[in-house]
C-alpha cells in the first residue's frame, strides 16, 4: 500500500474517539463516526482529512465504507473455494509471515486465515443458534471491508472472527508474493531462540514481556505479538497441551469453549497460545 494512502486511511480507522475530562475519566468525542446499530459496523468519516488526502482515498478506489453481508453458508464455501488460487502456496504465506515482522506488517494475518479455510470442514448452519457450533461464524456476518484490511495493513493478526478474516484473505490473494529480507530473518531468528530459552513454566504474558525488554520485536505492540505467537502456535511450532494446532486438525468451536486450562477464567489470551507454558517449541 502506498505510503500516502496508509496515512490517510489511518487517519479514516484511528480517529480520537474518546477524551479525558478535567475528572480524569474517558468522554466520548464526535468525530463524525456513525455506528450502525442494524448491522454492527461504523460508518467512517473524513473528518480531519485535507482535501488531498480526501481525493488520494477516492482515486485509489479503496474501499471506505463498504460493508458486505455474509451467511455463514456462503463464507464456508468462499474460504474453501479461495484455497484454489495460486497466491495461496504454503511457500508464499510463510514467506508473507516472516515479511510481517518488519518490511510487510500486512503479511502475519494471511497465514493463519489460509490454516483455517484448508482445516475447516464443508458445513451448513444446523443450529437455531446464532453462533456456528463447528466454526464460530455468525449466521449473519456484516464486515466493514476496507477497516478489516486496513487493519492487516497496519500489523493485525488473530484467530477469531473468521468472517472477517476471509475478507483479507481475498485481498491477499490479490497481491504480488514477496520477499523476506535480511531484518525480518533476524528478528524472527531473534524470537525463534528467545522462545527456546524460556523456562518450562514461562506464561504466554511473562514471555510478552521478555520478548518487550529485550527490545527483539521493532515497534512493539502487546496484541499483534500475541497474534505472532498465536501463528506459531496454530503452525504447531509451539504446541500445547489441550488444543490440536490448525496445521494438524480442525478442533469444533464448542470443543474448545469447554477446553479447562490453568487461567482460562482470567486470561485474555485465548487458545492454543495461552497453553504453551506446558512444552517447549520443537
Amino acid at each position: 500500500m502506498d505510503k500516502g494512502l496508509f496515512k490517510a486511511l489511518k487517519k479514516v480507522y484511528y480517529k480520537k474517539s474518546y477524551r479525558k475530562d478535567e475528572h480524569g475519566y474517558q468522554q466520548r468525542i464526535d468525530n463524525g463516526d456513525v455506528f450502525d446499530v442494524d448491522t454492527g459496523t461504523n460508518i467512517y468519516s473524513y473528518q480531519g482529512l485535507s482535501d488531498t488526502e480526501i481525493a488520494l482515498i477516492e482515486q485509489s478506489g479503496y474501499p471506505v465504507n463498504n460493508r458486505v453481508k455474509l451467511s455463514h453458508d456462503e463464507a464456508v464455501l468462499a474460504y474453501k473455494k479461495l484455497l484454489l488460487e495460486p497466491n495461496l502456496s504454503l511457500e508464499n504465506l510463510l514467506a508473507a509471515y516472516l515479511c510481517g515482522f518488519s518490511s510487510f506488517p500486512r503479511g502475519r494475518q494471511p497465514i493463519l486465515s489460509y490454516l483455517f479455510a484448508k482445516a475447516l470442514p464443508e458445513h451448513s448452519m444446523a443450529t437455531a443458534n446464532d453462533i456456528c457450533p463447528v466454526c464460530s461464524i455468525k449466521r449473519v456476518n456484516w464486515i466493514e471491508q476496507g477497516q478489516k484490511i486496513f487493519s492487516c495493513y497496519a500489523g493485525s493478526v488473530w484467530n477469531e472472527r473468521w468472517a472477517h478474516n476471509l475478507i483479507e484473505l481475498q485481498e491477499f490473494c490479490t497481491l504480488s508474493p514477496c520477499k523476506p529480507n535480511a531484518e525480518d530473518v533476524a528478528i524472527f531468528s531473534s524470537l525463534i531462540e528467545a522462545i527456546r530459552q524460556a523456562p518450562l513454566d514461562e506464561t504466554p504474558g511473562k514471555l510478552e514481556q521478555r520478548v518487550k525488554k529485550a527490545k527483539i520485536i521493532p515497534n512493539f505492540n502487546k496484541y499483534s505479538f500475541r497474534g505472532q505467537l498465536m501463528v506459531l502456535a496454530e503452525l504447531g511450532i509451539m504446541p500445547n497441551s489441550y488444543v490440536e494446532p490448525l496445521y494438524e486438525a480442525f478442533t469444533p468451536f464448542e470443543e474448545i469453549c469447554n477446553i479447562k486450562y490453568p487461567g482460562s477464567i482470567r486470561s485474555d489470551i485465548i487458545l492454543p497460545a495461552c497453553g504453551l507454558a506446558r512444552r517447549k517449541s520443537h
